[in-house]
Formats: structure tokens, sequence, C-alpha cells
């Protein structure tokens, strides 16, 4: 850093700047940077007292966020700067929309100084000015004597000022670069495009500090931007807002391709008014940027804030916004576009296994039906005959009536395994439905014991308990087949541990998850079979179509969850499913609090 001439006594002193460069270069917390800016700026010009006020881009306003020196309430600190703009007064206000450093040797006769100490007698507050010439915060530092401040105070604050200003900006990239990898790895992990949606305006939004989000896809039917989720006034018409192309600052940005950036925007003679975020009177800065993929533009991310109170202060987007904001609608596009990829894959491999399915339940039913009928012609020949004996007859229909049951139960297994994926979900407790599934699934005389281990306090899950229990019950049964003499079912309910997520798949291995799993004494499953069990039509059983395992590992992946097999042959099965939960739902808060109660109750 170079000195104008006039700092040249401030050079002198090596530790003016020196530790809070070092905070700087090192990578400090911004809160301890700035105050030991403010601090350093007090000592510096030898005042009483200062405070470092810093631009808050939700409202639009200055917030006096550190303190120095004696006098300080948080009732002062919050009033400080509460100063209509129309009086054009203010010392740290004429500061700001100056961007120019000011001096006051005598306040009591001074036209911008407001009063909030009685004994000050001097001020000087200099500006936080970043590369897009805007100002950031200001630095005001108060002194009981007259003229106390002089040019070399001035240029020590400023070149205070410069490194504030770097660590604000410094801070700001990190905040950025945070929501970039942060969405990245949510992009991959969530797997419903509205989960998508929803992530990247949250995490955009705390990134970029805007007001509201919205975000419009294309429909391909209708070839109209529709809006897909938001953040804010808007979200109740999320599949029904909707623009032409080329209807709005919206539409434009998605018929062109190119991104909007307004202060403004209903000045703007593309500006439609259709969809507002929030009022017209406070409506702010906006900024539009295309989602696009190697077909083309598939829609837009638009963002705004409020309209600042000062004059001075814009509150614009800048293009360092445009380009993050750029960088998320394109991560969202590669997104979008895997997910497509994927969901076409899906149903490639699903409409494989469906012909696959068709022609071995044709078969199955044909053999069926074919043995009916021969039974039907034995008894139809015997009628001729007038040759019945009562037995035979009866046989006949024993049979018939077996087929018939046994066409019904490949027809339900079909069935289930057609409605595997069609969930109906809500807020479950995993324990509960392991219950129900014991309660209504265990045989009540059975010789083979069970033991449940289900760990208290688990978070709630989102899931179809009807399809749940299903899965439960056909583990179960499967146990209680293979230990026809009798053994042990154990059932252990806990948090997924990192061994377990292993058995997922890379991109959903950083959630969290709940697991319940099923270990018996029976004769396990053999190596050389385990990478089948799972597949539809293989079963080791003579029972049913060998469609349960798979309509099992169908229902769980259809809650974004996994299953496998670990146990060791001869010694017994052992099968874990693994269920995501939401750290941040409702019904898992309500839990915390209610643990935290608990603890307080017996504290007390």
């Amino acid at each position: 850093m170079t000195f104008d001439v006039q700092c040249v006594g401030f050079a002198n002193d090596p530790t003016l700047f020196a530790k809070v460069s070092r905070l700087v270069a090192t990578g400090g917390s911004l809160d301890e940077v700035l105050r030991q800016i403010l601090e350093d700026g007090v000592k510096a010009c030898k005042g009483i007292r200062g405070f470092l006020a810093i631009v808050d881009h939700d409202r639009g306003e200055l917030d006096v966020r550190y303190t120095a020196g004696e006098g300080w309430t948080e009732a002062k600190r919050i009033g400080r700067l509460k100063v209509s703009e129309e009086t054009g007064r203010g010392i740290t206000s004429h500061v700001a929309a100056t961007g120019k450093p000011y001096r006051s040797g005598n306040v009591l006769n001074d036209p911008y100084y407001i009063s909030a100490f009685d004994d000050v007698r001097s001020e000087i507050a200099v500006p936080l000015v970043d590369a897009n010439n805007r100002t950031r915060g200001v630095i005001n530092i108060e002194s009981t004597e007259f003229n106390a401040f002089d040019d070399q105070c001035e240029c020590a604050l400023l070149g205070l000022a410069d490194l504030a200003t770097i660590a604000v900006t410094i801070a700001d990239h990190r905040a950025r670069e945070m929501a970039l990898v942060e969405i990245g790895k949510e992009l991959s992990r969530f797997s419903t495009a509205n989960e998508i949606l929803q992530k990247v305006i949250d995490v955009a939004a705390d990134a970029l500090k805007f007001e509201d989000c919205s975000l419009f896809l294309i429909d391909v039917v209708t070839d109209k931007l529709v809006l897909r989720a938001s953040r804010g006034r808007l979200a109740d018409q999320v599949g029904k807002a909707s623009y032409e192309l080329g209807e709005g600052l919206t539409g434009w940005t998605a018929l062109h391709g190119q991104p909007v950036r307004v202060v403004n925007p209903s000045s703007d003679p593309r500006w439609k008014g259709r969809y507002e975020e929030m009022p017209a009177e406070e409506a702010g800065a906006y900024m539009a940027v295309p989602i696009r993929i190697h077909r083309g533009v598939i829609g837009v991310i638009r963002v705004q804030r409020k309209k600042s109170p000062y004059k001075w202060f814009p509150n614009d987007f800048t293009e360092d916004d445009e380009r993050v904001l750029t960088t998320i609608a394109a991560q969202l596009g590669i997104a979008l576009d895997n997910r497509r990829l994927v969901d076409q894959l899906v149903k490639a491999e699903r409409l494989a296994a469906w012909g696959d399915m068709s022609a071995r339940s044709a078969h199955m039913i044909g053999n069926r039906v074919f043995a009916i009928k021969g039974d039907i012609n034995e008894l139809e020949y015997l009628l001729k005959q007038s040759k019945i004996d009562p037995k035979q007859a009866l046989d006949l229909m024993e049979s018939i009536k077996k087929g018939i049951f046994l066409l019904e139960e490949i027809l339900n297994e079909f069935r289930e395994f057609l409605k595997a994926t069609q969930l109906e979900p809500k807020e479950v407790d995993l324990n509960e439905l392991v219950k129900e599934a014991v309660e209504e699934g265990f045989p009540k005389r059975s010789p083979t014991q069970l033991k449940l281990n289900l760990a208290p306090n688990l978070p709630k899950i989102k899931a179809d308990p009807k399809k749940l229990k299903r899965c439960f019950g056909e583990i179960m049964e499967n146990s209680i087949n293979f230990q026809p003499d009798g053994g042990l079912i154990k059932i252990t309910t806990s948090l997924a541990d990192a061994r377990s997520k292993k058995w997922l798949k890379p991109s959903q291995q950083s959630g969290d998850y709940v697991q319940v799993r099923f270990e018996d004494t029976g004769p396990g499953i053999e190596l050389e079979k385990k990478p089948k069990i799972f597949n539809p039509f293989y079963s080791t059983r003579a029972k049913g179509m060998g469609l349960g395992l798979s309509i099992v590992k169908e229902i769980v992946e259809a809650h974004n969850g996994g299953i496998y097999e670990n146990g060791k042959p001869g010694k017994g099965a052992r099968f874990t499913i693994l269920l995501p939960y939401e750290k941040g739902s409702s019904a898992n808060k309500t839990r915390k609090n209610e643990k935290r109660e608990t603890r307080n109750e017996k504290g007390n």
C-alpha cells in the first residue's frame, strides 16, 4: 500500500496497518477484521468513540454494525442513522451519498451534523468505496475536542477504509463461492425437478441478497414461460403465472437469450408488470438471466430488490451479480438436462423391463390357462359321458380353483409392481410404521422370535406409509419362510452412518437418512445369488412370480432411498433400507424443540 505524503506521520507507525493487514491476508473473519479496523481508526485519530456502518442490501440502508468507545447502548446503535433523507442532514449519510470523506471541526455549527452524544465537538467520516464505485459503508470517528482531525488522520482512515472494503469484497466472494458449491452438491442430490428449482432459489437468495426471485421454464406444449418456483409473493402463482416469449423483461430475456439488468424496471419500455414480486412503489433493481442447455434457452431466473429509501443508494445489481446468477442458471440448466436424460434412460429401462415382464407373464398366464382349460375339458367330458365320479369331479374343481387363484396372484403382483412408484407421501414416524407392519404382518403364533430395537427420537420422514409397510412385510415374510422351524428376526432403526450410505448412489451419499435393518438367522443368501435378488422374476421360493423384492426396491427408490443386503451366507440375511429426511422440516424442528423442553424440565 502506498501513502500520500500527508500520511507520513502514520507511516512511521508500523503497527497501525500491520495487524489488520495480516487479518485480511490470512482470511480472518469479517467481523474480526472490521472491529480491528474501527479500533485502529479511533486510536490513530485519538477519538473518543466511533462506529462502522455497512450497507444492508436487504433494506437498502446503512446499518451500524460495529461500535467503539464509551457511551454506546443498543438503542443508540440502532437509532444512530434513523434520519430522514429529506432533511439533507447527517454526516454519515452525506459521506455515503457523495462517496467522499468529510471533516467537521465544530459540529455545533455544522449544517449536516445531528447530535447523538452531547460531548461531541469534532467528527470525521470516510466512505468504503468498491471497484464499482459504490459506497459499501462508512467509518465515523468522534472527538470531544474542536478541530481534532487533520489531513493525516483522514489519510489514515482512508487507508483503513480501503482495507475494510477489501475485506467486505473478499467475504462476498467467499459467500458466493460457497453458495455455488452448495448448489452444485444439491443439484446432484435432489432427484425431482421441483426440489431442484426450490433449492436453486433458496441458495441464490442468500448469495445475491435479493428480496424476491422467480424461476420460469418454457412449457413445451404451450411454448410459454410458466412460473415453476418463487420465493415471495408469487409463490401461490406457481404453475399459473405465464409470459409469452418476448413479453415483458422476462419474456424478452427468454426470446433473445440475453441477461437484463435495470435499476428502475417500471421505467423500461419492455416492462409489463403483469406478475409483480412486490408493490410497484417498492420495486427496485431487477435482473434476469436465461437458463440454457445445448438445445437453447429453456427458462429464465429473475431477481429483484426493494427500492432503497436513499436516492444515493440505488441498490442495483452489478456485473459480478450477473456473473454469479448466470453461473447458477448454467448449473441449473445442466442439472435439468441431466435429469431429462436420466428420465429418458429410466423410461427406456422400464420399457425394456415391461417387455420382459410381459413376455414372462404371458408365458406364466398361458401355462395356467392351458392347465385350467385341460381341467374344464376333462370335467366337460365326464359330464357328457354321464360317468361322474364325485371325488374326481371335486379334484378337477379344486385344480381349477387353484389355477384361478394362481392367476389372481400373478395379476396382483403385476399390479403391485405397476403401482410401486405411485406414492402418496406424508410426514410419518419410521418407528410407528415398523410397529404397525409387525402388528399387521407378523404371525401371532410363529415359531420365529421377533426382536425390535427402535432408536428413540428419530427424525420424521416424508413417505407413503402403505407402500413402506408393504416393503417391511415382504422382508419379514421372506425371513419367516426361510426359517420354517423357527429362528430370530431382529428389526433395528437408527440414523444411517457413513458405512451404510456407501451403498447409495454417489449423488445421494451427502444426504441425511434414517435406516431400518432386518436381520434373521436363516440360511442367508449365497454370494453368486446376491446380485440377482432384486431382479424381477428371480426367486428361490416356489411361491409367487419373484416380484416381491423387486417391488420392495422400486418402492424404496421411489422414496429417493436405497436398499442393500449384506448378510453372511449360512448365517442369515441382512436387509437394510435407507430413507431420506430433511433436517429443516417443520416436524423435525418440532421434535428438536420438544427434546430441548424435556431437557430443560429435567434440569429444573
